[in-house]
């Protein structure tokens, strides 16, 4: 494959990067999403930056904003930008990139798949200052508009239909030479705002097989493994005692989950539901296939959003459905195979479901056709993570259960759309609370997914980079401070 050319205007290096001052981590999928994407590069990169970020237990802390306040009844959020923080290419960041930025995500729902500005009315700079007016209160928009929400460029790197044409942003770490499905090559901004980072360079190794990540991690060729599902639990005993590797965990903001065909049989009633929920029996999948890597689910987002989780996930009284017929279908994402057991998983369900008398079968799909088949409801039960990127309930309960949501399954219920509805707008802490308590007593009785458990999330490293750190977002530390700043 020919070397993908960073629209950074600064050529691709040539020769590898000594390892004495330069830190390679392996990664089980590509860090690169392209031009016509929200970042370009992922956001473990270090190479951009945003309006805010979410802090250990998901609240939004000040990054590229140094502060915000609200009025008009949260209809009205300015957000302060910090002084000194400059671009890739040594100009200063403007309110207006910031406009621009947002703008762009704002205007096309391909940058907003998760419409985190759907309310946006219209977004100006003054000063120093970012000024977003919205149709309707957001109780939350410092959360809505935290990391990958709000990716800042410099306003001359889009093009006309809102393509990354050049990659100047505010990170540590600039791009060299991205390598699509192999590497990202990263050199370091000596005056970062927030200092000198440690690494002179930095290469992100895309190494999709598990066996493979381990064994580069153990031969040195890779001086980390850090990402979301990078290192499989049965790994674990293979690595404790390995001479030169410091094995790591970390609780992450992703849970795992089997959603459910709530719009057919035989999983299209809430007691048919919660009977396959005390089938899986989340505790003892968790006991038996990720000891060290997960935490059985209590709530239906991650339970380290602490605010919002009130651990009542508990199915209720169940009933096991009248036989179909038909075999029913575990659906898996092929390329979730290599980060996470979820083969394993499907085939102790599976196992399970023989025990009670229904027959079932593991069917595995490329991406593509995997979102294929859950938009077009062809499978009952399917496998996936979801990392809860807001901090915010609405980001859950929007993606999933809402009846617009982008990843409904067809269930149904009026007194929780809404709550939902009304969550979304109630600037009353304590009325807000209420709403998504008794939403999760609803989703607890109705069980329109299963919260299967909560990731936390095995990381290693050689101990020649001593400190070696990632975060709850699962974002490694490679600049020269960290970012859990109070308001």
């Amino acid at each position: 494959m020919l070397p993908c050319r960073v629209p950074a205007g600064s050529p691709a290096i040539a020769g590898e990067p000594t390892a004495a001052r330069n830190l390679t981590i392996g990664v089980g999928r590509d860090f690169y999403d392209g031009p016509d994407s929200r970042a370009y590069l992922h956001g473990s990169t270090n190479t951009w930056e945003a309006l805010t970020y979410l802090g250990p237990s998901l609240e939004a802390v000040p990054w590229l904003a140094k502060g915000w306040r609200s009025s008009d009844g949260c209809r009205v959020w300015t957000f302060t930008l910090r002084q000194g923080v400059k671009f890739h290419d040594g100009t200063p960041l403007t309110a207006d990139d910031v406009v621009a930025s947002v703008r762009r995500i704002a205007e096309s729902p391909k940058y907003d798949a998760t419409a985190n500005f759907r309310h946006l009315a219209k977004v100006e700079a003054a000063g120093n200052e970012v000024i977003f007016h919205l149709k309707r209160p957001a109780p939350d928009f410092p959360n809505q508009v935290a990391y990958y929400a709000s990716p800042i460029f410099k306003a001359e790197c889009f093009d006309e239909q809102g393509r990354i044409k050049k990659f100047i942003s505010t990170g540590p770490y600039k791009p060299e030479t991205v390598l699509p499905g192999r590497e990202i090559v990263l050199s370091r901004v000596d005056d970062h705002w927030l200092g000198k980072p440690r690494f002179e360079k930095v290469v992100f190794k895309f190494i999709p097989d598990a066996q493979t990540r381990l064994m580069a991690l153990q031969a040195g060729e890779i001086q980390a493994v850090a990402d979301v599902g990078g290192i499989l639990p049965e790994q674990v005993p293979d690595l404790e005692d390995w001479p030169g590797v410091v094995l790591k965990k970390q609780e992450v903001a992703t849970t795992h989950y089997a959603l459910l065909n709530c719009a057919n049989a035989p999983l299209n009633t809430a007691v048919a539901r919660c009977w396959l929920a005390a089938v899986i029996d989340p505790p003892k999948l968790v006991q038996a296939l990720v000891p060290d890597s997960g935490v059985a689910a209590k709530d239906p987002y991650a339970r380290i959003a602490r605010r919002w989780a009130f651990g009542l996930v508990q199915p209720g009284p169940g009933e096991k459905p009248p036989a179909t017929g038909r075999e029913l279908t575990i659906l898996l994402h092929g390329g979730t195979l290599q980060r996470w057991p979820y083969l394993d998983m499907a085939q102790l369900i599976q196992e399970r479901l023989s025990r009670q008398g229904l027959a079932s079968q593991i069917r595995i799909e490329e991406p593509g056709s995997y979102y294929q088949s859950i938009r077009e409801g062809r499978f009952d039960i399917a496998l996936q993570p979801n990392t809860l990127m807001t901090g915010d309930p609405d980001f859950f309960y929007a993606y999933y259960l809402a009846p617009e949501a982008p990843a409904s399954s067809g269930w149904q219920n009026m007194e929780a759309f809404a709550l939902i509805e009304k969550g979304r707008v109630e600037t009353d802490p304590a009325m807000r609370l209420e709403d998504y308590l008794r939403l999760e007593e609803i989703f607890s009785s109705e069980m329109p997914l299963i919260p299967l458990y909560h990731e936390i999330s095995i990381y290693a490293h050689r101990d020649t980079v001593p400190g070696f750190y990632m975060d709850h977002n699962f974002r490694p530390d490679l600049g020269a401070a960290r970012l859990w700043e109070k308001k």
